[in-house]
């Protein structure tokens, strides 16, 4: 290898090791769910221009921009169950025009919903069923023990947020929790 080369190939190598060095130090510590069919986050970020196509074309509103002014997630979709809950219809998938969100990634990835018993009312003797009521798989993903407290079975959980969406805490005491396929939640 002649000098010059190597000094170019060694420039280069710093020059990413520094860029890499620099995502990682910078790289928000909040996390957000991320619209269906999205990859792990790192790869998503990479992906996703920030078009909006996705949120444009939700049908029930759920998607959002992130508006924290940090560069690296200024713009990106996220779900805000705040809003609404996802229908799964997929018009974000079918409409991404940059691969960040693909029907592949459905086989990866999936949502499930976790109870923080902390900060659900039923659990501080308030009576509230707010979310079994309004989970289209009541009965299985979310259940009640002794008719009062509900019991969130991941395994039955299809990640639509309806639970969240209709929860009345603040902080919510249910929060959405990506997972590998083959993991339990």
């Amino acid at each position: 290898m002649s000098r010059r080369k190597f000094f170019k190939a060694l420039a280069n190598s710093l020059a990413q090791a520094a860029a890499e060095f620099t995502y990682e130090a910078t790289k928000p510590q909040e996390e957000f769910i991320r619209p269906p069919g999205s990859p792990d986050e790192d790869t998503f970020l990479s992906l996703c221009k920030r078009c909006g196509t996705c949120i444009s074309s939700c049908s029930t509103g759920v998607l959002d921009k992130v508006s924290k002014l940090h560069p690296v997630i200024l713009d990106t979709p996220f779900m805000n169950f705040d809003k609404n809950y996802c229908e799964q219809c997929y018009t974000c998938i079918e409409n991404c025009p940059n691969g960040a969100l693909t029907f592949e990634n459905l086989k990866r990835f999936r949502y499930v919903a976790v109870l923080n018993k902390n900060r659900c009312a039923a659990y501080q003797d308030v009576f509230c069923q707010t979310c079994y009521w309004s989970c289209p798989q009541m009965d299985k993903a979310i259940t009640l023990e002794n008719l009062v407290k509900p019991v969130f079975n991941s395994e039955h959980c299809k990640g639509c947020g309806r639970c969240i969406h209709s929860c009345p805490t603040n902080p919510k005491a249910i929060e959405m929790k990506k997972v590998k396929v083959n993991e339990t939640g």
